[in-house]
C-alpha cells in the first residue's frame, strides 16, 4: 500500500504586506500564559505556519535607510500563535512536559522573495558594535532559490540556512513573574554596576513590560483584561526558559527542538524567519529578515522535563531547551578566521570576558575585509547576516578568552585570503558602493580605534 501523503494543514496564513494587527488569524508580539491560542494541533499531524517578518513590514524594498532609523520598536516580534498541542486522544500538553518540535520545512512566502538586513540608529536600538556604527544602514537581498545576493553588497553570494529566529511555548506566571523580576534587577542597578556594560554601549540594558505597541492575539484591546496583561506581559527581545529569540540559525530542516512546557497546551509560537544569519547576529537586525512559512510536527513527552532538563538556578523552572541539528546545511571547505582577545579596544584588559573577546574578532574582521573595495558598513551587515561561524575557542587561560569568527572564503567574488604584496590596491582594488544610510544625529560618544592615525 502507498504510504499517505501527509499535506501539512494550515493553521496561520498571512499576508506580508499587511501590518500586523491586518491580519486574520491575529498575531502576537509579547509573551504572556492568557493570551489565548489561535488554532490547535494532535502530535503527529503536520501542520503549516506562516509569519510576517519581524517588524511587520515597517522595512521596505527600497534605497533608503529611513525607515530603519525611525522603526518602532515597541511593537516587535510579531509573532504567529500560540499553537495548543494535544496527544492523538486530545489530551493537552501539561506543564512539566517536553514539546518535540520537528522543523519538517520552511522557506520565504511565494510572492515575497526578499528580505533585509539593518544597522539601527545608536538612539533607537544600537547593536552589538552601536559604539563604532550609529548611524542607521540598510541592506536589501533578493532570493533565487537557496541563492542570496544583495545590490547593495555586490560581489558576494550565498546558499540560505533558513530558519525561524524565534521559535518558543508560552510561560506559566511563576515563570513571567522570574523574567520581569530578574530583568527589572538589572534596570535597577544600571550600567555602572555591569564591567560588560559599560563596555559594549547597548542601551536599554533590558526591555521591561510596556503597553505601547503591544500585541496580544486575541486578547481583545480595549477589554477588561487587555491593559493588566499588557503591563505584565514580556518583550519578546531575547531568549529565555521558553526558548524565543535565540536567533540559532541551525534551527532550520530536519532540526528537533525539545522544549519545556510551563501552560497546558504548550502554547506555541513562532516568527523573525530568516533566510541566512551569521553567528550572533551581531548587528541586531542582522539577519536577512523576511516573512516566511514553517511546516512543523509536534509531539509530546510526558514528564520530560524533570527526566531531562535539569534546573540551574533557585526555580525548577530555570531549564532551557535542547535541540537536534538537522543533516542540510551548506557546505563550505575554505575558511579564513579571525581571533579576538578579551582586551578591548582601549587596550584595556578583561577577565575571561567572552563577549569583548567577540567583539574584538568581529572588528578584526571588518577592518581586514574593508581592504578589498567594501565599506566597513557593508561588511558589518554581511558579517551579521552571511553563514559565518562563530566559536568560543578559549575560556580557561587567563586572562584571556579567545573568540574566532570564521568566513567562507567563497562567498566572494575575490580570493580574500591575505598573499605577499599585500591586498589589492590601485586598478586591482574594485569598489563595491556603500548600502543606503543616515547620518547618526545623536550626542552619544563613538568609538575610533586609537591606531587609525
Amino acid at each position: 500500500m502507498a504510504p499517505l501523503i501527509k499535506t501539512p494543514r494550515a493553521i496561520v496564513t498571512v499576508d506580508p504586506n499587511k501590518r500586523p494587527w491586518e491580519q486574520t488569524v491575529p498575531l502576537h508580539n509579547r509573551w504572556h500564559p492568557e493570551i489565548p491560542a489561535v488554532g490547535e494541533v494532535q502530535e503527529g499531524e503536520v501542520f503549516r505556519v506562516e509569519t510576517v517578518d519581524w517588524t511587520g513590514r515597517q522595512i521596505q524594498n527600497d534605497d533608503s535607510a529611513e525607515d530603519m532609523k525611525n522603526i518602532d520598536l515597541t511593537s516587535v516580534h510579531n509573532l504567529s500563535g500560540p499553537i495548543r498541542v494535544t496527544d492523538t486522544e486530545g489530551k493537552a500538553a501539561m506543564p512539566g512536559d517536553l514539546l518535540v518540535v520537528e522543523i519538517l520545512n520552511l522557506g520565504p512566502l511565494p510572492g515575497d522573495e526578499w528580505g533585509f538586513t539593518g544597522i539601527f540608529d545608536r538612539e533607537n536600538g544600537g547593536g552589538f558594535l552601536t559604539d563604532h556604527f550609529p548611524k542607521a544602514c540598510k541592506a536589501i537581498w533578493d532570493f533565487e532559490g537557496i541563492w542570496a545576493s544583495s545590490r547593495h553588497i555586490p560581489g558576494v553570494r550565498f546558499p540560505g540556512l533558513i530558519h525561524p529566529g524565534l521559535i518558543g511555548t508560552a510561560p506559566s506566571h511563576e515563570l513571567l513573574a522570574i523574567w520581569n523580576e530578574r530583568e527589572k534587577a538589572l534596570v535597577d542597578e544600571g550600567e555602572n554596576a555591569l564591567t560588560l556594560g559599560k563596555h559594549l554601549h547597548t542601551r536599554p540594558l533590558a526591555l521591561l513590560p510596556n503597553a505601547t505597541g503591544a500585541l496580544l492575539g486575541k486578547v481583545e484591546k480595549g477589554g477588561k483584561d487587555w491593559e493588566r496583561i499588557a503591563a505584565e506581559a514580556c518583550r519578546t527581545i531575547p531568549g529565555r526558559e521558553n526558548g524565543g529569540n535565540c536567533d540559532i540559525k541551525n534551527l532550520s530542516r530536519g532540526c528537533k527542538v525539545y522544549f519545556p512546557v510551563f501552560v497546558e497546551g504548550a502554547n506555541l509560537s513562532m516568527g523573525d524567519m530568516h533566510f541566512s544569519q551569521g553567528d550572533g547576529e551581531v548587528s541586531f537586525c542582522g539577519a536577512i529578515e523576511m516573512s516566511g512559512f514553517l511546516e512543523l510536527k509536534c509531539s509530546i513527552m510526558r514528564g520530560g522535563m524533570e527526566q531531562y532538563l535539569t534546573p540551574m538556578g533557585p526555580s525548577k523552572l530555570n531549564v532551557n531547551p535542547i535541540f537536534e541539528i538537522g543533516p542540510l546545511e551548506p557546505r563550505f571547505s575554505e575558511w579564513l578566521v579571525f581571533e579576538g582577545l578579551s582586551v578591548d579596544e582601549n587596550g584595556k584588559q578583561h577577565y575571561l570576558d567572552a563577549s569583548i573577546a567577540y567583539k574584538r574578532a568581529v572588528l578584526n574582521c571588518i577592518d581586514y575585509l574593508s581592504k578589498f573595495g567594501y565599506t566597513k558598513e557593508q561588511i558589518y551587515l554581511l558579517l551579521s547576516c552571511c553563514p559565518c561561524e562563530g566559536r568560543l575557542s578559549g575560556i580557561v587561560d587567563v586572562p584571556n578568552a579567545c573568540a574566532t569568527l570564521a568566513i567562507p572564503v567563497s562567498i566572494f567574488d575575490q580570493d580574500i585570503r591575505p598573499k605577499k604584496g599585500g591586498p589589492p590596491v590601485g586598478p586591482r582594488l574594485i569598489t563595491r558602493g556603500d548600502c543606503p544610510s543616515c547620518p547618526y544625529e545623536g550626542s552619544l560618544p563613538t568609538q575610533k580605534n586609537l591606531s587609525a592615525a
